[in-house]
């Protein structure tokens, strides 16, 4: 949905389907409501990607490179672009030439750890995500995370936005004691660290309430359900696959765990701290800015299995603790991440491009 070039003028923003799963599709889904009813702007939101095979995910590239063209051509505005992984930052050069050449102002909002990317990449894409970053007005980062790669490649602080994710909270904390299930929510691959957390469990299993129930929901990447006959813990971990992340799903579990091997702002974490869990993640990206170790979450290294596994046996054997750190994230989140304020943050960067 389109209309008439009101106070920011046209908005185009860039990203993967907001009906895929996912805490990106999340954020867009949510941005894409607002804004398209805003009459401030003329909003266009453009779908890079989807979740269809390889032919499909090219056609709808293209596709919205042929609109972002024509949308372009009628005169200035913003560009906004969600970048997420290696594909994406080929995506994001494309859509920023492609602007650059209509004079649009380009946002780049990064929802991944580039640094990381950038010292895994070879050099051909290690150019690419430097020139994606010098050729964009603005960069939104979801926390401090990457100030050394911008200070790096002399990016000016000023244009650098620090906008973390942020959720829809209840008015209300909504958990109760009594939960008896633990909740892994995210892409069951091994960077998530669900590899470290099977392993973890048959480090503890007999130390561990024969009550508590481990469900691990998200797309299966590794075969989750062999891994888990392996280690004999069919008994203790149950996969539940994709599932809706809801009030209702929410108020079964306990405790939250997102032991990832790297992590940009991961949205799992901030949505089950809206409903009061409290979490258990590893110490990657951002995550260390939302929980304060010991007091609303526990923090552990990435890849420590034994860590990971002396954490959840002192965490679980201690429910009063848990109970108080879900208290007290869901007032960080409810203060720190409401959507509304994410909201009149990006509308002041519009109005700033715009001036």
């Amino acid at each position: 949905m389109t209309r008439n070039k009101t106070e920011f003028g046209t908005l185009s923003m860039f990203g993967v389907d907001p009906s895929c799963l996912g805490g990106i599709s999340t954020l867009t889904r949510m941005l894409s409501f607002e804004l398209d009813r805003c009459e401030q702007v003329d909003f266009c939101y453009l779908i890079t990607t989807n979740q269809g095979n390889a032919l499909q995910k090219i056609r709808c590239f293209v596709s919205a490179l042929l609109k972002a063209r024509k949308r372009f051509s009628t005169g200035e505005g913003i560009v906004h672009i969600h970048m997420a992984d290696n594909a994406s930052v080929i995506r994001s050069c494309v859509i920023i030439f492609l602007a650059k050449r209509y004079r649009q102002s380009v946002v780049l909002h990064i929802h991944c750890d580039l640094a990381k990317i950038r010292s895994r990449s070879s050099s051909h894409m290690k150019k690419l995500i430097d020139w994606s970053l010098l050729k964009s007005d603005r960069i939104i980062a979801l926390g401090t995370y990457l100030n050394p790669l911008f200070q790096k490649l002399d990016y000016p602080s000023e244009r650098v936005l620090i906008l973390p994710n942020a959720v829809s909270c209840p008015d209300e904390n909504l958990y109760t004691p009594g939960r008896t299930r633990v909740l892994f929510l995210g892409n069951i691959s091994k960077d998530k660290g669900v590899l470290d957390l099977l392993d973890a469990l048959v480090l503890i299993d007999d130390k561990l309430d024969p009550e508590l129930i481990f469900e691990l929901c998200g797309r299966d990447h590794i075969k989750v359900q062999v891994e888990i006959e392996k280690r004999n813990l069919s008994h203790r971990v149950k996969y539940r696959g994709i599932v809706e992340p809801n009030r209702k799903f929410f108020s079964k579990y306990l405790l939250n765990v997102l032991p990832s091997h790297h992590e940009a702002m991961p949205f799992s974490l901030l949505e089950a701290s809206a409903y009061g869990i409290p979490s258990i993640a590893s110490s990657v990206g951002s995550i260390s800015e939302i929980i304060d170790n010991g007091d609303s979450g526990w923090l552990v290294n990435a890849q420590d299995t034994q860590m990971l596994a002396n954490t959840l046996v002192n965490v679980l054997s201690n429910p009063e603790a848990i109970s108080v750190a879900g208290s007290r994230i869901y007032n960080k989140v409810r203060e720190c991440y409401s959507f509304q304020a994410y909201l009149q943050t990006l509308f002041a960067l519009y109005r700033e491009l715009i001036a």
